[in-house]
């Protein structure tokens, strides 16, 4: 009974594991937008209020594509949430990128 029960929770744990594991966390996508921003604008740009909520597997392609909300100044302006939308995450390299905007 007890080596049934070991065995369950150890499936229970690497399916969790598998199901949790992929997607970018919160501070990678917020990492990887300030990037994207950054290399958009200039070395000087900001980000605020980052929210980022819902994130799904891509069809056919190795990414995520996640929601995005922020407040971002860049190149002495404020650009307020202009960049909100849903943008697609790659991991390059060991670390997440964005490589594209849906919408």
């Amino acid at each position: 009974m007890r080596k049934a029960r070991l065995a369950v929770v150890g499936m229970l744990i690497a399916f969790l594991g598998a199901c949790s594991g992929g997607r970018p966390s919160q501070s990678e996508r917020e990492f990887a937008f300030l990037q994207f921003v950054k290399a958009n604008s200039n070395e000087e740009a900001r980000i605020e209020d980052f929210e980022s909520n819902q994130c799904t597997k891509a069809e056919g392609a190795p990414s995520y594509t996640c929601d995005v909300s922020a407040k971002v100044e860049a190149m002495e302006r404020d650009f307020g949430h202009q960049m909100d939308g849903v943008y697609t995450f790659t991991k390059v390299g060991g670390t997440w990128k964005i490589t594209g905007r849906v919408q």
